[in-house]
């Protein structure tokens, strides 16, 4: 007998698949590299274009599968399936030219792709849509694999997790440009930054200019700190730029410095001895910006790393360099301001928000969904009477989601396997019959209607509140993390305690209304 799906298991494993599959990821990170240029960029889009049907229709069909069976409806699969090909093809179709005539489409799909797979870039380019002819081509392979092929079959359970690497792999963002440097000399402050550019400033910070490095180990060092009392041999002096301690000229016990890797600003006035901060961001909002840096394993966290004093007339100003944050400007006032890096030079607009600076909270999201999973089976279970079926069997497919959410690959380019693949095979073969158990197991326990309910809100409710708390946290309304994962536990905590209390009520209900079935009648009732 032909299985359901073998149609759609053939159009994954037929050859042109198979070619596009390999050429994806192949095309993204090597031929890239080697000759960029119009073919290779275009050659991305052809292929991915005959790949993401075929997947897009394969998850579609395993994600229907469980409910069909639950519903006793298995013989409408074939019907589904054929209605899943057409659909996921148009689909993909109407999301590609989306994403590549409209500015708002592409940057839409850049944080959809960055938030299901790996840190992406996509740009609107019209000229792309000139690979929309490879849809038809995947249309016609589909029409012609009606018949369900075993080595079709065996070739498709080999490429398909090839095709979600090679879709969700795409080519990644390249990292942000850093300050990495700063120094004052000769009436001229300087920033260097690690893409090899260099900005320079005459005016003590109110413009930029722009231009290639002129190489940092030319022209006199500059020191960094005075030498310490009563030392007869100077400090040496580090390369220009690092100095993580300047001083004023005219006033040697007037300094500042930076301590790596806090992105704060330290003064003193007298030579050392006591030190204030001037300028700090909160280890709340430093810790956000530092997690969202660490999200990519191409770009680590430095803080502030460097300092540099010139005087002006009016007083000085002081730089601090600042890693991707960009810089900390002190004006002659005393005032100091964050500034962000620009294609013209610094400006506030361009620093890193610290109340939306996108952190990756799936890890967050993904324990408030388990949390409200374990509230609604904790629930279950304590309605559950001695007798009334396998209840370990959803604590069992709960176990096993939380092993594939929690421990496997990852969020990094480098990884083979991203995070997305465990997502979708774990949501498509373990969530959904996981939740198919649990309301199985509910319906067998014959709870009243009340405790459905209140059970179902809970198991909503409190993923809902421990998103809250980390988005508050992001937003900076929390600014320490520890203060947020704390309020996490304490709602996961009421969560399960609340759904202990309604399962013992039903489970009370429920055996009153048994006994009161089983008792007969007395003698001489009417």
């Amino acid at each position: 007998m032909e299985h359901p799906s073998g149609p759609v298991l053939a159009w994954s494993g037929h050859p042109a698949t198979v070619v596009a599959t390999v050429v994806l990821p192949v095309n993204d990170h090597v031929l890239k590299a080697l000759w960029p240029g119009l073919l290779t960029g275009k050659l991305s889009d052809v292929a991915g274009l005959l790949v993401a049907p075929p997947v897009l229709t394969l998850a579609l069909v395993l994600m229907s599968m469980p409910v069909l069976a639950l519903l006793r409806a298995g013989s409408l699969l074939p019907a589904l399936t054929r209605v899943a090909a057409p659909v996921a093809t148009v689909v993909t179709g109407a999301g590609f030219t989306a994403v590549k005539v409209t500015q708002e489409g592409a940057e839409f799909a850049s944080r959809v792709w960055s938030t299901v797979a790996i840190p992406s870039r996509m740009l609107a380019d019209p000229t792309d849509l000139l690979a929309l002819p490879a849809l038809g081509a995947a249309w016609l392979i589909w029409r012609r694999c009606g018949e369900d092929r075993p080595v079709r079959r065996f070739r498709a359970l080999v490429v398909v997790p090839v095709a979600l690497v090679g879709v969700t792999a795409t080519s990644p963002v390249p990292p942000p440009v850093a300050v990495d440097g700063v120094f004052a000399r000769d009436g001229i402050i300087t920033v260097t930054v690690d893409n090899g550019t260099e900005l320079s400033s005459r005016d003590g910070g109110h413009s930029w200019t722009v231009s290639p490095a002129r190489g940092s180990g030319s022209g006199e060092p500059v020191p960094s700190a005075t030498p310490h009392p009563g030392s007869t041999v100077p400090a040496p002096s580090p390369r220009p730029g690092t100095a993580t301690r300047a001083c004023l000229p005219d006033d040697p016990l007037h300094c500042y410095r930076v301590d790596p890797p806090r992105l704060a600003v330290h003064e003193t006035l007298d030579g050392g001895d006591g030190w204030n901060t001037v300028w700090a961001i909160s280890e709340g909002r430093q810790d956000a910006l530092r997690r969202k840096a660490e999200e990519d394993p191409r770009v680590g966290w430095r803080g502030s790393t460097a300092i540099a004093v010139q005087p002006v007339p009016g007083g000085h100003v002081v730089v601090a360099a600042n890693g991707h944050d960009g810089i900390a400007l002190r004006d002659t006032r005393g005032n100091w301001r964050r500034l962000g890096l620009s294609d013209g030079g610094f400006s506030p607009e361009a620093a890193p928000s610290l109340t939306a600076p996108r952190v990756d909270l799936r890890a967050e999201r993904q324990t408030g969904v388990l949390a409200g999973l374990l509230c609604f089976m904790v629930g279950v279970t304590m309605a559950r009477r001695h007798g009334q079926g396998p209840a370990g069997v959803p604590a069992y497919v709960l176990v096993s989601v939380t092993y594939l959410i929690t421990f496997p690959g990852g969020d990094s380019p480098n990884d083979l396997f991203p995070m997305s693949l465990f997502l979708l095979f774990g949501g498509a073969l373990l969530l959904v019959p996981a939740v198919i158990s649990m309301i199985a197991t509910a319906v067998r326990a014959r709870m009243p209607v009340s405790a459905w309910l209140a059970l179902t809100a809970i198991a909503c409710v409190t993923p809902f509140s421990i998103w809250m708390i980390f988005s508050g946290w992001e937003s900076g309304l929390i600014d320490r993390y520890p203060v947020a994962g704390f309020l996490g536990w304490v709602v996961a905590g009421l969560g399960m305690a609340a759904s202990v209390l309604v399962g013992r009520a039903a489970r009370r209900t429920a055996g009153t209304a048994g006994e009161r079935a089983r008792t007969p009648p007395r003698a001489g009732s009417s």
